[in-house]
This record gives structure tokens, C-alpha cells and sequence, in this order.
């Protein structure tokens, strides 16, 4: 995943926000994330690459979801919210027609029918 500079600068708004909230430096960000504070500091400030692992792992220490701040995730989110799903039914007979009401499918199909006792009683008689 790739990620551009509208979503650098949604991530920097969002760690200005939370560093003031939470009185936290720079320093204890890049501990807690276990890189150097000049890695950190050039990812916030442009001078690097964001990686998925870094902007993941810093949205995740700062209790954010990710797809609700960076605008490249929301977009895609918005893209795959409809889904094709498959559903296949299995029927015990054969089947004669299949139509749909709505979100409803209807089979109907023709089942034979187990004798029953009392007629597998007369047969034996």
C-alpha cells in the first residue's frame, strides 16, 4: 500500500492532536514504536517514506483507525463496500423452476415421496 501526502498530512494532524492530548514528545512516540526518533521525525515530516507497518503501527498507539483519518484508505474503503456473495443450495430432487421475488429465491423442485408404512404394510399382505 502506497501512501501520498494528503494522507502524510492527516497523520501529522492527527499526531499533533494526540501529542498535545496525550503530553507526548517525539522521542516517546519513536520508543514506543521501536525505531529512532529521526526515522520517526522524517516519516511525520515528509523526508521519508511511509510504510504500512509504520502508519499502522502509529495509528494503532495513538487508539486511531486508520481508514477513518487517511483519505487514500477511506476512498478505497468506500470502493469495496459492495461485495459479490455466492450462495449455493442443495435440493433433494429435481428441480423445475427457480425465480426471485425481491431479495428472495424461490426453488421449487419435485421430491419423491418415501412410501409410506401403511402402503409398505398392504404390499406385503
Amino acid at each position: 500500500m502506497t501512501f501520498n501526502d494528503q494522507d502524510r498530512q492527516a497523520l501529522y494532524e492527527t499526531w499533533m492532536s494526540y501529542k498535545a492530548k496525550a503530553r507526548i514528545t517525539q522521542i516517546e512516540m519513536a520508543k514506543k514504536l521501536e525505531i529512532s526518533h529521526l526515522s520517526f521525525s522524517r516519516c511525520i515530516h515528509g523526508d521519508a517514506v511511509l510504510n504500512s507497518r509504520f502508519v499502522f503501527a502509529f495509528c494503532q498507539a495513538m487508539s486511531v483507525e486508520p481508514n477513518k483519518i487517511l483519505p487514500s484508505l477511506r476512498d478505497r474503503e468506500q470502493v469495496e463496500q459492495d461485495v459479490l456473495v455466492t450462495s449455493k443450495v442443495i435440493v433433494d430432487g429435481a428441480i423445475e423452476a427457480v425465480h426471485y421475488e425481491g431479495s428472495t429465491v424461490i426453488i421449487e423442485y419435485r421430491k419423491p415421496l418415501a412410501p409410506s408404512a401403511s402402503t409398505a404394510l398392504e404390499r406385503v399382505s
